[in-house]
């Protein structure tokens, strides 16, 4: 049995997104899924009863001023962070969505691969899978959804598994990448509910997760 923690939450309207992940990564037999808001988790000794954390509030909140400007705080606690980072590292699995990669930069990025601060308007478009000999794309053709195409910056190192077109470039959708002992599967995709409702998206989510929990090579 795979235990996996999604960290639900208001930020980046991922509490929503939350639940219908833990609805069909839950409905896999093999699958335990535990949701919590209380991000008190990652300083807690019961997050050594997981397997993979998935988290998609991300790492930073936004604030908006009157002037149109933002300012960003943390999410997490720098404990928390810490708590986080040593879980991945010591041998346990993470799952990044969309808004985890949003205005991140130092150990956050580290993890992760990348990040982004912008992206153009959301719009309706294919989602290019690279390697579908990968654990994590196994099964899975090119498909459609409508979302964001974060404009990301990454480390060259991380294996992209899918992208996505505009302005004539390919920008990555969804990767992966070790840390310390641990693995980490990412995808840009999922700024509202919607995508997740998506065949091809659950199952990327559901091998992702398992890919990341389990060590499977990449």
């Amino acid at each position: 049995m795979t235990n996996v923690l999604v960290l639900s939450g208001s930020n980046h309207g991922f509490a929503a997104s939350a639940e219908v992940i833990a609805g069909f990564l839950g409905s896999d037999p093999g699958i335990h899924v535990t949701t919590t808001e209380d991000k008190g988790i990652f300083t807690s000794s019961k997050l050594a009863d997981y397997d993979v954390c998935v988290l998609g509030s991300g790492f930073t909140r936004s604030e908006r001023h009157e002037d149109g400007t933002a300012t960003y705080h943390a999410e997490l606690t720098a404990e928390q962070e810490e708590g986080l980072f040593g879980f991945v590292a010591g041998g346990k699995g993470f799952v990044g969505v969309h808004g985890t990669g949003w205005w991140i930069g130092g150990k956050a990025a580290n993890l992760l691969g990348g990040h982004a601060n912008w992206h153009p308007p959301g719009l309706t478009f294919t989602v290019n899978v690279n390697d579908n000999a990968h654990p994590v794309m196994q099964g899975i053709d090119d498909f459609e959804v409508e979302d964001e195409i974060y404009m990301s910056a990454w480390d060259p190192a991380i294996h992209v598994l899918a992208s996505a077109d505009w302005s004539d470039k390919a920008h990555p959708m969804a990767w992966v990448k070790p840390y310390g002992g641990g693995r980490v599967f990412y995808t840009a995709l999922g700024h509202t509910s919607e995508t997740f409702q998506r065949p091809a998206v659950q199952q990327m989510m559901r091998q992702g997760a398992l890919w990341a929990a389990n060590g499977a090579s990449d």
